[in-house]
């Protein structure tokens, strides 16, 4: 017995020199790199642990059918410790940043809009997982929280530095997605997948769990380099790349969000030049292109009416990860019955876990709702639904609100997550190492240093002509 309780306690006793001495490294990391280095630490974290899990699990995508789902479940033991290491770094530097600013009691002004309904999520998330209907703490739930504290704490950065360091770990993932799926084929793309392109069979699935989720991450980049653009070989190898893997996914919903996007910065920067054509009163380019655009939608409105413009919407609806809407409106109608046992505070964070889909009979393949708000509701009742309405409305407040001062590059990134929501959740808040929780970070994080910079610049300035004459008179 008291050669258990000496090993017990040395293990005690390295676990506790192990987590100071990690604290120290974090203390350190975090006062020397400071707000850009912590961001870009967990950016590269965030797709360290997905990346090398799917490089050495046993995934085959032999057809649409047939996808094996190993490539998610199948993990080696060392890299289930990566992972664990990858949550516990992120978490300790966030915590760390924590304890920094409250220490110091760093005040930081502006994005209180964003910030509120974000901690109406986290009320929502407490709720659930103390009232709902199956009750059940998930500590890992609550890491994309701590994370999310951190930066809402720490000193603000400039909102173009979020887009450069983003931009820098997205190519790597690009270009890695392509590479892998050059040399092995069979495990990073599906080579008989029947789409819209008639002939053409790859779609690329690269270094992401799904083709859908890398899709976004090309799209993502291609929006950040149109904001923050480079001359470098580098920047124009980077379009090409994402350009060449957006096509690769044939992901029809996120073209759709791709077209949608290239529309909305259009018609900011038509909306910018035309209201200085107004100004100056003559008819330029601008108003050119709107009076085009109004008779074109005039000519072409009557065609959306007709079989062909329906099969194409259908074609579009069509493509998610549960193939069918039959398929997904199941689901639905499950998250709702799981809902109705307790409408205030849902069925729990355990909804759409192995358990629930083996009682509900669902497809295997359904992690989740399929739907935002249902997943919302069915997971936290009516306040989590109210607590996800308020911060969507705060997403859309702050993309208008910069939409002139980004070039349209804050409304897109709204409209990438927003058309999601119809049959995905890309608003996560419960899974840290993720490449849909990367995007969401992402623009959350653009969002708050706008905000930031924008109070800063409406902050007053201490006058020194009151502070010179106060020294006058003394003297």
């Amino acid at each position: 017995m008291a050669l258990y309780l000496t090993i017990y306690a040395l293990i005690a006793f390295g676990l506790a020199v192990v987590g100071v001495a990690g604290a120290l490294i974090a203390y350190r990391g975090v006062e020397r790199f400071g707000s850009k280095g912590v961001l870009t630490f967990y950016l590269w974290m965030i797709l360290l642990g997905p990346t090398i899990r799917l490089m050495t699990a046993p995934r085959e995508y032999l057809a649409e059918s047939d996808a094996t789902l190993a490539g998610y479940t199948a993990v080696a033991g060392w890299v289930n410790w990566v992972l664990r290491l990858s949550n516990l770094s992120i978490v300790g530097v966030a915590a760390t940043v924590i304890l920094i600013a409250l220490i110091k009691r760093q005040k930081q002004e502006g994005a209180a809009f964003l910030i509120g309904s974000w901690l109406l999520i986290l009320v929502s998330m407490i709720t659930s997982a103390t009232l709902g209907e199956k009750p059940a703490f998930i500590h890992q739930n609550f890491y994309p929280s701590i994370l999310l504290a951190s930066l809402v704490l720490m000193p603000r950065i400039e909102p173009e530095q979020v887009a450069i360091q983003a931009k820098r770990i997205l190519f790597v993932l690009l270009v890695g997605s392509l590479v892998l799926a050059a040399a092995f084929p069979t495990r990073f793309a599906e080579t008989s997948y029947v789409g819209i392109i008639p002939g053409f069979h790859i779609r690329l699935h690269g270094l992401a769990p799904h083709a859908n989720s890398l899709a976004p991450l090309a799209l993502l980049y291609l929006i950040l380099a149109y904001w923050v653009r480079g001359k470098s070989p580098w920047h124009f190898m980077g379009v090409a790349t994402a350009s060449l893997v957006l096509i690769l996914t044939q992901s029809k919903t996120v073209w759709a969000a791709g077209l949608l996007m290239l529309l909305v910065v259009v018609v900011v920067r038509l909306s910018q030049q035309f209201n200085e054509e107004m100004r100056v009163a003559r008819m330029g380019p601008a108003t050119l292109a709107i009076m085009s655009v109004f008779f074109g939608a005039v000519l072409i409105l009557p065609v959306l009416f007709t079989d062909a413009a329906s099969g194409v919407f259908q074609a579009l609806m069509a493509d998610s990860e549960v193939s069918t809407l039959t398929g997904r409106t199941d689901i639905w109608q499950a998250t709702i019955d799981a809902w109705r046992s307790n409408p205030w505070f849902g069925y729990g964070p355990k909804l759409w876990d192995l358990e629930f889909r083996i009682t509900h009979g669902a497809v295997l393949a359904a992690w989740h709702a399929h739907n935002q708000y249902l997943q919302a509701l069915g997971e936290a009742g009516i306040v989590g639904l109210v607590a996800m309405s308020i911060y969507t409305l705060a997403l859309i407040y702050y993309a208008f609100k910069f939409s002139r001062r980004t070039r349209g590059t804050s409304l897109a990134m709204l409209v990438l997550l927003l058309v999601r929501t119809i049959t995905e959740i890309p608003l996560r808040f419960t899974l840290l190492l993720d490449t849909t929780f990367f995007v969401h970070l992402v623009v959350f994080t653009v969002f708050l240093m706008l905000a930031r910079q924008s109070s800063a610049e409406r902050a007053p300035v201490p006058s020194t002509i009151g502070l010179g004459q106060r020294l006058t008179r003394a003297a």
